[in-house]
């Protein structure tokens, strides 16, 4: 099949490029790729250990034909099919049984990394690698709470590196206070909504300048979305009105230093740290910085204070 000319494949549509590594070539991961595949982004780059089961086809963007393959092999070749222009690949495989350099070599060749596995443990250590190697990272998931229904409320978490955003693990105190999080649960439409916006979250951080990334807000790195379903009692808190809606939530740096970042509470205060990205140590954030003045007035009361004494008693 020859491969339709790009002028026309991107005439309705301005096509925004980026390299993405997705960890996790599941329903959330395999209906993410393909559309970052129709934004524009290439290569990108799917890891999964897993191979396509029943249970599997009435969440994900593979059909019956591929039962019994490698999920991430598989849909790599359809979005080759399906769009000739971007370069996609497969590896099947544990991306924690990964030697540590390819690790590292797949993270460092993506722009923005995608973990959207159902492991915590994976989730964590694809934090740690990306932090390492320096690269914007988003996890995706719904969650699962038997108060709600399955998959009723997604969950979009993005993390730079360099401390000028909590990360995956600040985050992990944080998240226990609502339901537990999942890559994959509930119906294809749910599943599908939560791909929708992380492609877009991924899109603005791969092109920061663009006007799109103003989805984005700093302070608050969680997006919570609510399908287009009844609102169970368990969420009526968060989104007390029925139907499609979305939050951006403010995730906070830990009250101590994160394992994996070094990112804490005290020191992600001083603005002029957090916009480096430098992290600091204590006593050197923003909030020991405006108390220098203080002491030093303190200090020179006290001089001052000791010279008149002592010429206080010269006199006597």
């Amino acid at each position: 099949m020859t491969a339709p000319p790009e002028d026309r494949v991107w005439a309705r549509h301005h096509r925004r490029t980026g390299a993405a590594l997705i960890v996790g070539a599941g329903a959330v991961g395999g209906f993410l790729a393909e559309e970052l595949a129709r934004i524009g982004f290439s290569p990108l780059r799917l890891v999964d250990p897993d191979t396509l089961a029943v249970e599997n086809l009435i969440r994900h963007p593979l059909g019956a034909p591929a039962l019994g393959q490698p999920k991430a092999l598989a849909l790599a070749a359809k979005i080759r099919r399906d769009f000739p222009s971007c370069d996609a690949t497969g590896h099947h495989a544990d991306f924690l049984a990964l030697p540590a350099d390819e690790q590292w070599s797949l993270v460092g060749g993506a722009d923005v990394v995608v973990a959207a596995t159902d492991s915590a443990v994976c989730q964590r250590h694809v934090n740690r690698v990306a932090l390492a190697v320096g690269r914007p990272a988003v996890y995706p998931a719904v969650w699962v709470d038997p108060r709600i229904r399955d998959a009723e409320v997604g969950e979009i978490l993005w993390v730079l590196p360099g401390r000028r955003t909590p990360c995956y693990e600040c985050a992990v105190a944080f998240r226990q206070g609502t339901a537990d999080t999942q890559a994959a649960r509930g119906a294809r439409v749910d599943i599908q909504l939560v791909a929708l916006a992380t492609a877009q979250v991924v899109t603005a951080l791969a092109h920061p300048d663009d006007d799109r990334s103003a989805i984005l807000d700093h302070q608050r790195t969680a997006i919570y979305l609510h399908g287009l379903t009844p609102t169970s009692p368990g969420v009526r808190a968060t989104f007390p009105t029925a139907g499609l809606s979305s939050r951006n939530v403010r995730v906070p740096f830990p009250s101590r230093p994160c394992a994996a970042c070094h990112g804490w509470r005290h020191v992600a205060s001083s603005p002029a740290l957090a916009a480096a990205g430098t992290g600091g140590r204590p006593g050197e954030d923003g909030d020991g910085g405006r108390c220098w003045p203080v002491f030093a007035a303190i200090v020179l009361c006290i001089v001052v204070l000791f010279i008149v004494s002592v010429a206080h008693g010269r006199h006597m």
